[in-house]
């Protein structure tokens, strides 16, 4: 499960995610992304929003404003729709609506952390998870080229996250990123092996404020470690 996560290194976009024909300089990315979606670093992204994507379907590396919750572009207008906001991993070859951008439009959502609701009776206390090295990463995710909408693959829990949730996001380093991304790989064989749980050794868990609860609340407040 993913249903909120946070993205803060706006400036190092195009370096990091090695984006043709870009800098690292925020007006950069406001020209990509048009005045309707300002770049700046989130703390609180919540399904249906716009975020932020790297697709590579020409073989250059783009930066994509996409609507998180995939609409398949076969969709009929004013057809009522689950909001597909996670794709999971044991159902991307079988599933009708996963098939084909499994093989032919995927992308990277890049992230900072993530954030997880440990259960306590009625109860819901927030988790941020992200790597111990505070490194920038990305989620595999798979889009539609037409509706400009996007998911996040889910997996199976590691240790870590498995005392929180049975599932997380598909989290890829560097080297899967590029396989991820490249227009000639579509194979489920060499694809489904990249997204597997993230090594318990390399992230870290905190409980943070409530105030991630609520979307409306989108400041450097919701990651402060809970007191």
């Amino acid at each position: 499960m993913c249903g909120r996560f946070v993205y803060m290194a706006v400036d190092g976009l195009y370096l990091r995610f090695r984006i043709a024909g870009g800098s690292s300089t925020r007006p950069e990315l406001h020209r990509a992304f048009g005045q309707e979606h300002p770049v700046t670093p989130r703390f609180n992204i919540a399904p249906t929003q716009q975020v932020i994507t790297v697709t590579n379907g020409t073989g250059d590396r783009r930066a994509e404003a996409m609507r998180w919750g995939y609409v398949p572009g076969w969709a009929k207008e004013g057809q009522k729709l689950p909001l597909n906001i996670n794709a999971r991993d044991d159902r991307l070859v079988q599933s009708a609506m996963w098939r084909t951008p499994l093989r032919k439009s995927r992308c990277l959502v890049p992230a900072d952390g993530y954030y997880e609701w440990r259960r306590d009776g009625r109860a819901r206390h927030p988790v941020f998870f992200r790597r111990k090295d505070r490194a920038t990463f990305s989620f595999a995710g798979l889009y539609d080229p037409d509706t400009r909408s996007c998911a996040v693959i889910t997996t199976s829990a590691n240790e870590l996250v498995a005392s929180v949730h049975d599932r997380m996001p598909a989290m890829l380093d560097e080297e899967a990123e590029s396989l991820w991304l490249d227009p000639l790989t579509q194979s489920p064989e060499q694809l489904l092996p990249l997204v597997r749980p993230f090594p318990s050794d390399e992230l870290e868990a905190c409980p943070v404020s409530p105030l991630v609860n609520s979307v409306a609340n989108d400041t450097p407040a919701c990651i402060i470690p809970a007191g």
